[in-house]
């Protein structure tokens, strides 16, 4: 069997699992997964054998390629699912259904955060934690374009509309910030 592939050096995913506390038999979806394995297969060995993880794309390549992939490594926990992050409703993922997500470097894609935001929270469940990391706002060697990155600022403002409010912040990397929302 080929080996799952390897973390990014980007920032630390060692930091952001252990920030988003995740338990044995939890519901957790990666928002935005793309094609990489290596986030979806930490978060199965995470929440085990009876947690369940969902991958999230808007792009059927990439889930074609997450799906290949999930049947290539006989991962039976991890579920592709294609959705549309930007539409309410967008997911097939049911409402007050996760206890975790992550949108990491997704947001700073989207053409509407707050309802990407709603989307999110429409998903998890009372208590549920969302966490965001993406591209701090400064110049950097690497990532997209400087007015495509979207302050921290404003993701905090915004995120009290879609009911969820901000328990922390953390540094995942010299380029990205990070935020922990709990949804009320």
């Amino acid at each position: 069997m080929k080996p799952i592939p390897q973390k990014t050096s980007l920032f630390s995913f060692d930091t952001i699992l252990e920030k988003a506390d995740l338990k044995k038999g939890q519901i957790v979806a990666d928002l935005g997964c793309g094609k990489s394995l290596f986030l979806l297969y930490a978060l199965s060995t995470l929440v085990g054998q009876d947690g369940k993880v969902y991958g999230v794309d808007i792009l059927p390549e990439i889930i074609d390629t997450v799906n290949r992939e999930i049947h290539y490594h006989d991962l039976s926990s991890i579920t592709p699912i294609l959705g549309n992050l930007d539409s309410l409703r967008g997911v097939l993922i049911p409402d007050n259904h996760l206890d975790r997500g992550f949108l990491i470097n997704t947001i700073h894609q989207s053409s509407d955060t707050i309802t990407m935001l709603s989307e999110a929270s429409r998903m998890l469940k009372k208590d549920g934690i969302l966490v965001i990391v993406d591209w701090e706002t400064h110049d950097s060697p690497i990532g997209p374009n400087k007015n495509q990155r979207i302050h921290h600022e404003t993701i905090k403002e915004t995120a009290s509309i879609a009911k969820l409010e901000l328990i922390n912040e953390f540094k995942p990397g010299s380029y990205h910030y990070g935020l922990i929302f709990k949804k009320n």
